[in-house]
């Protein structure tokens, strides 16, 4: 997130001063909400279930072993066996989505990064999809900017994301991936502005042709250009006025 955004940011685990202060103080608070508490809506495009994946639903019951939890999916990203694998990034989708574990992930995050970046580059669908998801819930765990953990993940997308070889669902997993991820690790403004040129040749395959006719594109396609869009407007929203005015105009 580019830094004339965080003038204004709270620190993270800021306390709530808004909260109640009538609150009954015999009321018991579960220790473990310190350490990972449960996303107030499970429900997002990261919680679709792939066909023929295993749900996984065992992770989230409760938050004893975590860092067991998360040990065992990173292992299954070494395996060489594709459905070993993609059980191991449905895990992590899984255990990202239900719980919030900065501590675990920051620990881990080198040996993530190392695990995922394969996975994202290798272009197969089910796993390249699966990876795209479980890399924008990572950065959301961390929460913070890096511009060099956005570098590892765009050098790793932009090539499948641009290529038009590729199948469309995937490359639209990627687009709205790489929206997120610069949107949280990138500060570098120019970088930003890059990707959105980027994003923009993919949906201005939408655009009115120039003899005024309308181009015919396939519903794989369109659902590309939205996520194009999405994430173009998306890091829009994080441009100065100048940089935004000058973008709309192009």
């Amino acid at each position: 997130m580019p830094k004339h955004l965080k003038k204004d940011r709270p620190p993270r685990n800021a306390p709530n001063k808004t909260a109640r202060a009538d609150v009954d103080d015999d009321v018991v608070t579960d220790d473990g909400l310190s350490v990972c508490s449960n996303v107030s809506d499970a429900t997002s495009i990261y919680d679709e279930v792939e066909a023929g994946i295993p749900t996984a639903t065992n992770v989230i019951l409760s938050s004893d072993n975590l860092d067991e939890k998360l040990d065992s999916a990173l292992e299954e990203l070494r395996n060489k066996d594709l459905k070993t694998r993609e059980h191991g990034l449905h895990a992590l989708q899984v255990l990202f989505s239900q719980k919030y574990l900065p501590d675990q992930v920051t620990a881990r995050s080198e040996n993530i990064i190392e695990q995922l970046i394969p996975c994202v580059k290798k272009g197969n669908e089910s796993e390249g999809k699966l990876a795209a998801i479980v890399a924008s819930l990572f950065c959301i765990q961390l929460g913070e900017p890096n511009d060099d953990l956005y570098v590892k993940f765009r050098e790793a997308i932009m090539p499948i994301l641009r290529d038009e070889t590729q199948s469309s669902s995937l490359r639209t997993s990627y687009a709205q991936a790489i929206g997120i991820i610069c949107f949280i690790a990138s500060e570098d403004i120019s970088s930003s502005v890059d990707l959105m040129k980027s994003l923009e040749t993919i949906f201005a395959k939408s655009y009115i042709n120039n003899d005024g006719t309308v181009p015919l594109v396939t519903r794989d396609l369109q659902e590309l250009h939205t996520a194009a869009l999405s994430s173009w407007c998306f890091l829009l929203s994080t441009m100065p006025n100048n940089h935004a005015h000058d973008l709309i105009r192009m």
